[in-house]
């Protein structure tokens, strides 16, 4: 018995001494070891969801993985994910590597930081590394590393194509359900197909552009030891090809989030104890080192002072990278050659100053107090010029068909959606209203079946507030939420209202009304409901407090450890007890709907609020914070008479309001009073500041900053005076107006197309993504260029692909675009001579004409914001 014994332990010894690590390194397994220790006691209330699966009889390579994810996930994933989930992914990435053969070539920092990791961005999450590595394993198992990336990616446009929508990121199967995303989503898509298949990945993205209002993200691969780029569901024949090559020469922060402590090389924009943030801009553009001193009125440095790099973008300077000083009073940030407004703040104290990174070596600031004094600054801010871009030589015949072929299987998949017809029949067949049910599962695109769902579930009562929660909820939760969340939050609120009778439209936005900011929603009403009835008070007013002084008790707030900034859902608030001061806000609204009393963030600055008879009251969580604020009115007039500019929030002018040091843009996008600039808005009293901008088709942008005081009870005056950007304007080039084109099978002179002063032409490739990107802007701006009235002409380069294009896009495009097919090409060979472009033209190619003949702007290749570029240079 005791040989048996000694056997089997020996056997025992052996197979433990025999599993693989997956961490090699000891000092980085000891790291890792520390950092999870104090996860599990950050996250003890969540102890057994969350680490349970550590003791299910894993090995010993899938629990180091597994505790290296948990030592540096963020909060929002402790608190909303279970332990079995996150174990899959790591089970699936290692099963990756051993299904593939470059999976055993991948050094193992590089597997950990960019193949494990189950999250790209902010999106939500799901199980789509599963699914992906069950449907691609078989297409890409035979390829070498590089071939499978560039496949990898055809197949990604198989699924999701290019199409602008909200904030909030969808996971990557709510992308496959509804076949598109912005960039950021279809990047994030794109990353975790790769990743899913063993292929190291990384979102890199431009905070904001310098040369226009947008920004950008796309894919890295690391592909025979280097990183090298593509665009995401946007296939090229080749690695390092992309639309936005140029436009990322102009860039000033191009940036990715590593996960974990990553011991890379790379340039460090912040790291913390959780991610590092990298600066891959050298890759892309030409770039300086910049330093900024912060010192104190005694000349001594500041340690801890917060320097914000501003860039013009969206009439605001918006931070594109946040560093803190050190014990010299120094950060540096490594830029292009553009213009930045570095602002630097330390306990209410601030400094700030313009600087051209050309001609700016080091910048000392010394940070004082507000003064109302102020004057107003003018700002020429000035981007990086457009490098020349050596493109490569490829064949791209292969590409174009396999393009066109994953094009048509995503729209046969997209044709599946339910039809017009059907949709007035279901709506018949449950006497509803027609006009509504067509709209709610018309935009609900792949999830029609959901939406159905949830209308066939309650279309015997209570139809109004039925339309009424599916319409406060956004146009992207109808693509992606269940049935079931739609559900409880229905029942669960029309019971309440059954027995209280609240106003119907206070009911609808504020107690119906599931969608709170940019949180994943989820069927939480129930189960606030049952373990918050006891705070119940017959008045609202006490109730509403009592669950106020309740989450100040218990939720502890951690700003670090949630640095995606993705908001903890309620669920996970309650059972985690921690979350952001964002999350805890939402919590507050979601816990306060639940119980039946009026709540919401309020729409500019954010705070929560409660409805206590008619009035919204703010609620604070800060100890000694508790007196409502005072308020003003703020006007605003539009400083431009006689100017066919109609000056927009976000395009033309914002307002910010000063805060510990730093101006929060207030956002006033879709405030109807600023349409027409006739009443004043209500503003808290406080420090104010006011940007305008306006921006040269060259991508320059003429700024004006001025300051301001909101006073209790006084209306102050804010002038929307935007600066002429066309003193400095440039002639490109001038051409025969008499040039001949080809219109409707006969030919007329190009003068005969004029509507207006100026006409718009555009050269365009309908079967590429650049072309796709500006159709989706003008199909946005469809209105702004038909109350313009003049002419577009559009010119297609291929003959076979005119009709097709015109088929598939002219539905949506303004009525006064015409499609032309130009034969000999004579007009388009004069516009490059003009603009002295190369042979290698990139498409699509715009330009504006007046009718002396000169070219007054033009754009080569997709640049984010064609379409108001167009719309700024015939309108002004």
């Amino acid at each position: 018995m005791k040989k048996y014994f000694i056997c089997f332990v020996l056997f025992t010894a052996s197979f433990i001494y025999a599993q693989k690590h997956f961490i090699t390194d000891n000092s980085y397994l000891a790291k890792v070891e520390k950092k999870f220790a104090e996860r599990k006691e950050l996250a003890k209330e969540r102890d057994g969801k969350l680490f349970g699966v550590l003791n299910s009889g894993i090995s010993l390579e899938e629990s180091e993985a597994l505790k290296f994810l948990y030592s540096y996930m963020p909060l929002c994933d402790l608190a909303d994910y279970n332990g079995d989930f996150f174990l899959k992914q790591v089970q699936y990435s290692l099963k990756a590597r051993e299904t593939f053969k470059w999976g055993k070539e991948i050094p193992e920092m590089i597997f950990r930081h960019f193949v494990l990791p189950y999250r790209v961005n902010n999106e939500n999450l799901d199980t789509a590394r599963i699914v992906f590595f069950n449907e691609l394993k078989d297409r890409v198992k035979n390829l070498s590393l590089k071939e499978a990336a560039l496949e990898v990616n055809y197949w990604c446009l198989e699924k999701v194509t290019y199409r602008g929508t909200d904030i909030r990121t969808s996971a990557p199967l709510s992308a496959v359900r509804t076949a598109y995303g912005r960039c950021g989503e279809e990047s994030t898509f794109t990353v975790t197909a790769l990743r899913s298949v063993g292929i190291p990945a990384r979102q890199v993205y431009t905070p904001r552009w310098a040369h226009s209002d947008d920004n950008h993200a796309w894919v890295e691969v690391w592909v025979d030891g280097k990183w090298h780029y593509m665009g995401a569901c946007e296939p090229d024949p080749d690695l390092d090809m992309g639309w936005f090559t140029g436009p990322a020469t102009r860039a000033m922060l191009i940036h990715t989030k590593v996960f974990g402590d990553y011991p890379g090389n790379d340039e460090v924009v912040n790291k913390t104890e959780d991610y590092t943030e990298i600066n891959v801009l050298p890759n892309y553009a030409d770039t300086k080192k910049i330093y900024v001193k912060v010192i104190d009125k005694s000349g001594r440095p500041v340690e801890g002072a917060r320097v914000d790099f501003g860039l013009y973008n969206y009439a605001e300077f918006y931070p594109i990278a946040s560093k803190t000083t050190d014990k010299k009073g120094i950060t540096f940030l490594t830029t292009g050659f553009g213009t930045l407004v570095i602002w630097t703040s330390k306990e209410n104290l601030y400094a700030y100053e313009k600087i051209t990174v050309a001609s700016t070596d080091t910048l000392v600031l010394k940070p004082v107090k507000y003064s109302a004094s102020q004057k107003e600054l003018v700002y020429d801010l000035i981007p990086p010029e457009l490098k020349t871009v050596t493109k490569k030589t490829v064949d791209r015949q292969e590409n174009d068909r396999k393009t066109k072929k994953a094009n048509a299987i995503r729209e046969k998949y997209r044709s599946t959606f339910i039809d017009t017809l059907s949709i007035l029949k279901f709506a018949g067949e449950m006497n509803l209203d027609k006009n509504l049910v067509l709209k709610y599962m018309k935009l609900s695109e792949g999830n029609w079946r959901e939406i159905k769902t949830f209308l066939q579930s309650h279309s015997a009562e209570n139809k109004d507030y039925l339309f009424g929660l599916l319409g406060q909820v956004s146009e992207k939760d109808l693509r992606d939420t269940r049935a079931s969340i739609l559900d409880n939050h229905f029942m669960l609120a029309v019971e309440l209202q059954e027995k209280e009778k609240t106003d119907n439209e206070i009911f609808i936005n504020y107690i119906l009304n599931p969608r709170i900011k940019n949180e994943n929603l989820l069927a939480y009403r129930s189960i606030l409901r049952d373990r918050f009835k006891n705070l119940i008070n017959g008045d609202k007013k006490q109730t509403a407090l009592n669950i106020a002084e309740w989450i100040k008790k218990n939720i502890k707030i951690n700003e670090r450890e949630n640095y995606y900034n993705l908001p903890v859902t309620p669920i996970g608030v309650y059972e985690l007890k921690r979350g952001n001061k964002e999350s805890r806000n939402i919590f507050f609204v979601a816990v306060c709907r639940s119980l039946g009393i009026p709540a919401q963030l309020e729409p500019k600055l954010k705070t929560p609020q409660y409805l206590n008879n008619g009035e919204w009251v703010n609620v604070y969580f800060e100890d000694g914070k508790q007196v409502q604020p005072e308020y003003g009115f703020l006007l605003f007039k539009n400083g431009n008479p006689g100017s066919k500019i109609d000056p927009k929030y976000y395009t033309h002018f914002t307002i910010g309001k000063l805060e510990n040091g730093a101006y929060k843009t207030i956002d006033y996008e879709t405030e109807p009073v600023l349409s027409s600039f006739k009443e004043p808005v209500k503003l808290e009293t406080g420090h104010y500041r006011l940007i305008t901008g306006n921006r040269r088709s060259d991508g320059a942008a003429f700024s004006s900053v001025s300051f301001f005081d909101i006073k209790k009870g006084k209306t102050a005056e804010a002038v929307i005076k935007l600066r002429d950007t066309e003193k400095n304007a440039k002639i490109l080039g001038k051409i025969d107006l008499k040039s001949q084109v080809e219109f409707e099978n006969r030919e007329a002179e190009l003068a005969k197309f004029f509507g207006k002063d100026k006409i718009i032409i555009g050269w365009v490739e309908p079967a590429k993504e650049p072309t796709r990107h500006v159709i989706v802007e003008l199909h946005d701006l469809n209105k702004k260029f038909e109350e313009w009235g003049g002419s577009i002409l559009f010119i297609v380069t291929k003959e076979n692909e005119t009709t097709q294009f015109i088929k598939d896009n002219a539905k949506g495009l303004p009525g006064n675009i015409s499609f032309i097919r130009e034969k000999a090409g004579v007009l388009y060979k004069n516009i490059r001579k003009e603009l002295g472009l190369k042979e290698e033209t990139n498409f699509p190619l715009f330009v504006v004409i007046n009718k002396k003949g000169e070219i007054v702007f033009s754009t080569e290749g997709y640049k984010i914001g064609t379409g108001e570029l167009l719309l700024k240079n015939v309108v002004n």
